[in-house]
C-alpha cells in the first residue's frame, strides 16, 4: 500500500481526489486529509431535504455529493477524514465497514478511549456518533472513507441540518439523525489536532503496511482539477442529482397565507400549485416552471413579475430557500 501525502484544503478537489485515486490508481492507497467547511451528501440523497439550503448559501458554505452512498456528513477545521482504497480478487466481501474502522477503534484504545461500531458505519464513545463512513465500488477495487470529529464546531454542523425536512416526499436515502461528540474531550491529557493526526497517522501507517509515499504530480492535479470542475462543483451534480421529489410548504406573512405544492425532477420544477390566500397565482406557477430550484434561478423569475423585494423573498421562504 502506498500513501498519497497531500495538503490541499479545497473540498471541491478533495471529493475529485478520491474518484481520480479509485479509478486511475493501481495501488492500494491510504490517505488522511482535511477540508474547510463543507457538507458533504451521499450519492442518492436529496440535497434540499437533509440540508438547511438558506444557511449554506448565507454563509457560502460548499454543498458537494459524493460517488458513495450513506449519509451526509460535514468536514471542516479539526475534522479529519481518513481514505483507504483497496483491490480484491471480486466484488462479493469488498465493503467491511468494520474491518475499516477497527484501526481507528484500536487506536483509540490505547489512549483509554473506548468505542462502539455501531449501526451500519458509524463509531460512538459514550453513545455519541464522532465517525461516519461509506463505501464505492468500481470494478475490483473499493474505495473506504470516513470523518473523525476531533475538535469540530458542532453548534455549525447542528446548523447546517435540516430540521424540518416533512414537507419533502421522495424515496432518497435519508441521513440517520445521531448526536455527535468530538474525540478531543475524551483524552486523559492535552491534545492538539496535530499531535492527534500526527500519531494516528503514524498508526495507519503501521496497521496498512504501507512501503511507500507519493506525492500528485502535476498531471494528477489538472486531472483532479478538470473532475472538479466538470462533477463536483456542477450544480447538476451536487443539487440536481437528487431523484424527484415532491414539496409542499405553507407560511403566514402579516395577514396572508402562501401555500405550495410542488414536483420536481433533477431539483427542476416539472409542476406548480401556488397559492396566496386563496387565490391560485397562475402566472407565478408559470414564471417558475421548468426553473432550478435554486434562490438564484427562482429569485431571476419572479423579478419578472414586477413583485418588489420583499414579496420574492415571501415566496422564496414559502420554497424553503430563504430564511
Amino acid at each position: 500500500m502506498i500513501y498519497l501525502d497531500r495538503s490541499e484544503t479545497n473540498p471541491y478537489f478533495n471529493i475529485a481526489a478520491e474518484e481520480y485515486v479509485l479509478h486511475n490508481f493501481n495501488q492500494d492507497v491510504l490517505m488522511l486529509w482535511e477540508s474547510k467547511n463543507s457538507v458533504i451528501l451521499g450519492k442518492h440523497q436529496n440535497a434540499f431535504a437533509e440540508v438547511n439550503y438558506p444557511f449554506l448559501i448565507k454563509n457560502r458554505t460548499p454543498l458537494i455529493r459524493r460517488i458513495s452512498g450513506g449519509g451526509t456528513v460535514f468536514h471542516g477545521n479539526n475534522n479529519l477524514n481518513i481514505t483507504v482504497i483497496r483491490t480484491g480478487s471480486e466484488k462479493a466481501g469488498l465493503i467491511d465497514f468494520r474491518a475499516f474502522t477497527k484501526p481507528v477503534m484500536d487506536f483509540l484504545s490505547g489512549y483509554g478511549i473506548e468505542t462502539e461500531f455501531e449501526g451500519k458505519n458509524n463509531l460512538t464513545v459514550e453513545g455519541l456518533k464522532f465517525s461516519g463512513n461509506s463505501a464505492h465500488i468500481f470494478k475490483n477495487r473499493v474505495l473506504h472513507h470516513g470523518t473523525v470529529l476531533f475538535d469540530a464546531d458542532l453548534g455549525l454542523i447542528e446548523e447546517v441540518v435540516n430540521k424540518n425536512s416533512s414537507g419533502f416526499q421522495d424515496k432518497a436515502v435519508k441521513s440517520v439523525r445521531a448526536e455527535v461528540t468530538n474525540l478531543k474531550p475524551y483524552f486523559r491529557q492535552e491534545v492538539s489536532f496535530k499531535v492527534f493526526k500526527e500519531q494516528l497517522k503514524k498508526h495507519l501507517l503501521k496497521e496498512y503496511n504501507v512501503n511507500e509515499v507519493r506525492y500528485f504530480t502535476k498531471p494528477d492535479k489538472n486531472e483532479i482539477l478538470r473532475l472538479m470542475q466538470e462533477r463536483y462543483k456542477s450544480w447538476d451534480w451536487n443539487f440536481g442529482y437528487s431523484p424527484a421529489f415532491e414539496f409542499e410548504n405553507e407560511i403566514v406573512v402579516g395577514n396572508q397565507l402562501f401555500r405550495c405544492s410542488l414536483k420536481l425532477k433533477n431539483a427542476i420544477i416539472q409542476e406548480a400549485e401556488i397559492f396566496m390566500n386563496s387565490n391560485r397565482t397562475k402566472e407565478i406557477e408559470k414564471l417558475v416552471n421548468q426553473k432550478k430550484f435554486s434562490q438564484v434561478a427562482l429569485r431571476t423569475a419572479l423579478f419578472d413579475t414586477g413583485l418588489n423585494g420583499e414579496e420574492i423573498n415571501n415566496y422564496l421562504r414559502l420554497f424553503s430557500l430563504l430564511e
